[in-house]
């Protein structure tokens, strides 16, 4: 049974209360026969991980209809989560908090 390739970073741009943020990339085969190569936000405090399910950053990057071999897997995940992509991606997330943090701001 092939492995679901994944890798987490740290984004301390983007630590706070709740703990040492994270974004971690994963590519992984759906039930749905879809191999689907995307990206979450959460948060590590005390050796737990957190996140919240509908206001936290987590966007889908690649999905494709293969066979779920670990070469296919493993190429995905690379194509998808290339140094620059992930660049791309951290940016994207910092932006994301920076204009909910605005908004909320705006609210209070």
């Amino acid at each position: 049974m092939a492995h679901e390739p994944k890798q987490t970073i740290r984004v301390p741009e983007l630590d706070g209360p709740q703990g040492e943020f994270e974004l971690e990339f994963s590519t992984r085969k759906y039930s749905n026969g879809k191999i689907v190569s995307a990206a979450h936000g959460q948060r590590a405090r005390d050796g737990m991980i957190t996140f919240m399910l509908y206001s936290d950053f987590s966007k889908t990057y690649a999905r494709t209809n293969a066979r779920a071999t670990q070469h296919i897997l493993d190429s995905q995940h690379a194509a998808t989560f290339s140094p620059a992509a992930v660049s791309e991606i951290t940016a994207e997330a910092i932006a994301f908090y920076a204009a909910k943090s605005a908004e909320k701001a705006r609210a209070a």
